[in-house]
């Protein structure tokens, strides 16, 4: 599913992430993950803060590391 809205609802950003449902909001009481609460009623997300969170602590594939000094 290809979601192409700004602005996600709970259920819109479980379809995204492919997170469980109680596990953003396990984020969201912990504050790991960025929504919005008008009203302190329903949760929305931002699709492009919900792709930066996704993508943030990216881990470099082996052949990537950087060669020893001085290597040709």
């Amino acid at each position: 599913m290809e979601i192409q809205k700004a602005v996600l609802t709970i259920t819109e950003a479980v379809a995204f992430t492919g997170l469980s449902k109680s596990y953003i909001y396990k984020l969201i009481h912990l504050r790991k993950i960025p929504c919005y609460k008008p009203l302190g009623g329903r949760v929305f997300f931002k699709q492009i803060e919900l792709e930066e969170f996704l993508f943030k602590n990216r881990q470099a594939a082996d052949y990537e590391a950087k060669q020893p000094q001085g290597a040709a």
